[in-house]
């Protein structure tokens, strides 16, 4: 065997047992000082497939979508900061975190459009875009403790305080094997196994979401048609439908949908592996977590009112309660709140 071939030989045996060379941080001008031009020529097409394959993210994240993506995130995410300075409620800062994470993961992709192979941009919007929504989530299951004590806790197939401590404990055991899981995969590896925790954490966090929508349609239904779902205190009447109050839970309910959106996205993508068609596609990705996520931050806005204005209901007019939850006209509602303030 010739010297030339079997330079090409050694060149084409490490390159497909992947032993010596890293293509993550190698250049043709380092692999030079191994192997002469006319080799790296000879081979090139072998290179570039591996360098395609070491390719973290399966294409080069689009710079303009995530430019969009920070500004549109920054609107909300001043607007709750906004919230927090006039009302000083500490809810505002769950939903000010999430949008805050969704601000740095789409920083991250930012970076990562000129350092594709860049493991620190790469982890960095993995965590921070897998972990944001989370938070959003949190918000909803207090909204809808707080829903259940405004229509009235006899609605609520399950005692208001319990969706907050089944469904944010839940939570933050998602978030933790979440993080672990994002965590993992910075290590090369061990990248498959922190894909599989994550996954799990992902499908965790859906089927107690599926749960969650189940009780908000039942709450939904009971208010709706007046049919309380179970057996509560004489005082517990609920306060009366306003078109305030329904355009807000219209809010929540939008969200709802936006984050069950998101995670079956995100549950499709990891079990359906790193290199999946799935995985690999921006479009899709912008699609069902970028546009999910930025219509959950702008209408958790307005989805707080029950908690921002909590002494509004706590003082509502008595002769405006009732068991079987009329919808007050708009005079009504004036009048109602006129007498509130």
């Amino acid at each position: 065997m010739s010297e030339s071939a079997n330079c090409r030989y050694k060149l084409n045996d490490e390159i497909y047992k992947k032993k010596q060379l890293d293509f993550s941080s190698y250049n043709l001008i380092s692999l030079q000082k191994h192997f002469s031009f006319a080799d790296l020529t000879w081979n090139l097409p072998r290179i570039l497939e591996m360098v395609l394959e070491q390719d973290i993210f399966g294409y080069i994240p689009n710079i303009v979508l995530a430019g969009l993506a920070i500004a549109l995130f920054f609107i909300p995410f001043l607007l709750q900061i906004g919230v927090l300075i006039k009302w000083r409620k500490s809810i505002v800062w769950v939903p000010l975190v999430g949008t805050f994470g969704e601000i740095a993961g789409w920083i991250c992709r930012v970076r990562a459009h000129s350092h594709v192979q860049g493991y620190s941009a790469y982890i960095g919007q993995s965590i921070s875009l897998l972990l944001a929504p989370i938070f959003y989530s949190a918000v909803l299951y207090v909204l809808l403790y707080r829903w259940a004590l405004i229509y009235g806790p006899q609605y609520s197939l399950l005692p208001p305080r319990l969706y907050v401590g089944l469904f944010v404990t839940v939570d933050v055991i998602a978030f933790l094997v979440q993080c672990a899981g994002g965590g993992l995969t910075s290590v090369n590896s061990l990248r498959n196994l922190g894909f599989n925790i994550a996954l799990a954490g992902v499908i965790f966090q859906l089927a107690f979401t599926i749960l969650y929508i189940l009780l908000l349609i039942l709450f939904l239904i009971g208010v709706l048609k007046h049919k309380p779902m179970r057996r509560t205190g004489a005082s517990s009447a609920g306060s009366p439908r306003t078109r305030t109050n329904d355009l807000v839970f219209l809010c929540l309910i939008l969200s709802t949908v936006a984050v069950l959106v998101r995670i079956v996205y995100r549950t499709i993508e990891f079990a359906s592996g790193r290199q999946s068609k799935v995985a690999t596609t921006e479009l899709w990705f912008a699609l069902f977590d970028f546009v999910p996520m930025i219509i959950t931050a702008s209408l958790l806005i307005p989805a707080l009112y029950p908690c921002l204005y909590e002494q509004e209901y706590i003082h509502f007019p008595p002769n405006y309660f009732s068991s079987n939850m009329p919808r007050l006209s708009e005079n009504d509602e004036e009048a109602a709140m006129e007498k509130v303030v």
